[in-house]
C-alpha cells in the first residue's frame, strides 16, 4: 500500500521530483523507528535526548503529512497542546494509510 501511496505522490500529485526528500516508505519507516525510541529504551535515560528524539518525530511527522496532504500545526504550538496535535495528526497519517506503529 505504501508503495501505491508513493507512486501516487510522484505522479498524481503534482510535485515535482526532489532530490534528497525520501519516499514515503522511508518516511514511514523512520517515524516507526522514532516512535519506539520515544516509547522507551535508552531514550528514557535522559531529558534532553528525550527531546530531540521527540523533535525529529515531529519533523518527520511534517514531512509525512506534507506528502499525504494532511494539516499539521506543529511548529506553532508548545505543551500539551502540541502534543494534543502529534496525535490528531497521527490519526490523520493513519487514516490516510499510513502505518505509525510496527505490527509486533
Amino acid at each position: 500500500m505504501l508503495r501505491q501511496l508513493d507512486r501516487h505522490l510522484k505522479i498524481g500529485a503534482g510535485l515535482p521530483p526532489a532530490r534528497g526528500v525520501p519516499c514515503i516508505e522511508q518516511i514511514a519507516a523512520e517515524l516507526r523507528r522514532l516512535d519506539r525510541q520515544r516509547r522507551g529504551g535508552p531514550t528514557q535515560c535522559s531529558e534532553r535526548w528525550q527531546a530531540e528524539v521527540v523533535r525529529a518525530y515531529d519533523n518527520w511527522l511534517q514531512m509525512a503529512s506534507r506528502c499525504l496532504g494532511v494539516t499539521e500545526r506543529l511548529d506553532r504550538l508548545t505543551g500539551v497542546e502540541r502534543d494534543l496535535e502529534r496525535l490528531r495528526v497521527e490519526s490523520a497519517l493513519e487514516s490516510a494509510g499510513l502505518a505509525l506503529r510496527s505490527r509486533s
